[in-house]
């Protein structure tokens, strides 16, 4: 395997460091008056992480790329995939039907913004109900909850109490949802990610950490 590095950002930084994003780009970050052979060195040192984080980023496949939101593409909702298809007389913008998520002929000029409008709103009904059902049986008390566009972060709590998160969840297994909820309760009553904070969650989800390796490993499917 063979691999190029797309793009070399030069600075004030003291050390050197490799990004690869989720499509497989390699980013060399280094300080500004490093040498061809300083880096030839660095790059070898670390030729076998590259190459074995290349081949998970190739087996990924078509779901590897950005989307083009066309008729046919895959997208995501509580863990199914569902085919793209843009249909006549819908009143609905987006609809999921019969394995497949629907958008109106009307929005084929806005298929991204529909879709992701019918995700933050579906977001908000289930990770609502999911947070108000935690809370109630364990007594956790938040203020209120907002759904986000994070890429990354998952979820958050503020010092006020209140719970933020991406609507990029829907596109997870409902187990998935439920431990990002219980996550960010725990977080009400502990900020840290010491021992007791994981202990109080496992309390309530046993097996939280088959979730968190579940979002480590399939974190890349919620670009969209």
């Amino acid at each position: 395997m063979d691999y190029k590095i797309e793009k070399v950002i030069k600075s004030n930084r003291k050390t050197f460091c490799i990004e690869i994003n989720d499509y497989g780009k390699i980013i060399l970050r280094i300080p500004k008056n490093s040498c061809d052979l300083e880096i030839e060195k660095f790059l070898n040192k670390h030729k076998n992480w590259i190459y074995k984080k290349l081949k998970v980023i190739e087996r990924r496949g078509i779901e590897l790329y950005p989307k083009k939101f066309i008729e046919g593409e895959r997208f995501l909702f509580l863990g199914k995939f569902y085919k793209l298809k843009i249909v006549e007389n819908q009143k609905e913008k987006v609809s999921l039907k019969n394995n497949e998520i629907n958008v109106s002929d009307k929005h084929t000029t806005d298929v991204r913004k529909v879709i992701i409008e019918f995700y933050k709103k579906k977001a908000f009904e289930i990770i609502s109900e999911r947070v108000n059902f935690y809370s109630k049986k364990y007594d956790y008390k938040y203020n209120k909850i907002k759904i986000t566009s994070a890429n990354k972060r998952f979820g958050s709590c503020t010092n006020k109490g209140n719970l933020n998160f991406t609507f990029r969840l829907i596109m997870t297994p409902i187990e998935i949802i439920d431990y990002v909820v219980v996550h960010e309760l725990v977080h009400l009553v502990d900020k840290t990610h010491k021992k007791s904070f994981y202990e109080k969650v496992e309390k309530i989800l046993p097996d939280y950490q088959k979730r968190i390796k579940w979002l480590n490993e399939n974190s890349y499917l919620l670009k969209i």
